[in-house]
Order: structure tokens, then sequence, then C-alpha cells
């Protein structure tokens, strides 16, 4: 499969496009054709080398993974080839979503809403989360009230 891999911490530059081996899902995951994937300040933070001791190189990065099911490994209950799905992939955890294909835990996976195409839901995986844990989580905001974001 192709895959783009940092090869170097720095610009976009530090990237090379590669024949890399395909994934094989295992115990619990799912093998995921990538649709899109989209980059997020975290994405280049990776790159630049703001996390050097977390980020072994060479390195395939991508937090937002949008695309359709290949193949599930032994026990994989919740999906099937064919499934549409997205994913915020493990931070720092293994290869990430600028490849053909991105394995993931069947525990991380979700049904990517009909509504929104592969595009827009490979734009919300991880800022959406973002977003959820700011606003939800740690702020309380609870159904009927309203936030003023500036």
């Amino acid at each position: 499969m192709k895959a783009l891999v940092l090869t170097a911490f720095g610009g976009p530059q530090s990237f090379e496009l590669r024949d890399v081996p395909k994934p094989v899902p295992q115990a619990g995951q799912v093998l995921v054709r990538v649709h899109a994937t989209s980059i997020n300040p975290l994405d280049y933070q990776v790159r630049r080398g703001d996390y050097p001791d977390l980020v072994a190189l060479p390195a395939i990065t991508g937090h937002d993974v949008s695309g359709v099911v290949e193949a599930v490994g032994p026990g994989v209950s919740a999906f099937v080839p064919g499934d549409e799905v997205w994913c915020t992939p493990q931070i720092f955890d293994g290869p990430g979503s600028y490849a053909e294909y991105h394995v993931a835990a069947e525990s991380i996976v979700g049904r990517k809403p009909s509504s929104l195409s592969h595009l827009e839901a490979a734009s919300l995986t991880l800022v959406g989360g973002t977003a959820w844990e700011a606003l939800v989580v740690r702020a309380g905001l609870r159904v009927g009230e309203s936030i003023l974001v500036h």
C-alpha cells in the first residue's frame, strides 16, 4: 500500500510517499480502507518535532480516518466489510491515517453518519472529540443550554 512516511522532523518536505506492507487486523481490530483524512494542529506539531520522544521515525502519522471496513480480525462483532466508519487513531500508539489502509481497535471505531461525506467526516473526528471534551465534559454544557463561542 502507499503511505506518506515522515522520515525526519521539519516541514512538509519531510514526508516521503512509500510502498509499505498493508496492515492485517488482529483480534479486536478492523482494517479500514482510508477514503479521507485531514490535518490538525497535532499533525503539524508531530511533523515539526514537538513530540520527539513519542514519535519514532520513520512514522506514518495522521489523526483522522473516514473510510470503509475491508476486513475484521477475530472477535470483531460490531462491523463487517463494507461498513462506512470513522475514528481518531490512538495518538502516539502506532501508525496513523496518512496511508491507504489503517488498522484500529473496534472499540474506537464508529459508524460514519450517512449524512456526511468521507471528506466531511474526516474533518470532524479529532476536532469533534476535542470540542466535546471542552464543552460537555469540562464545561458541563447540557441539553437546552447555550454557549457563546467567540
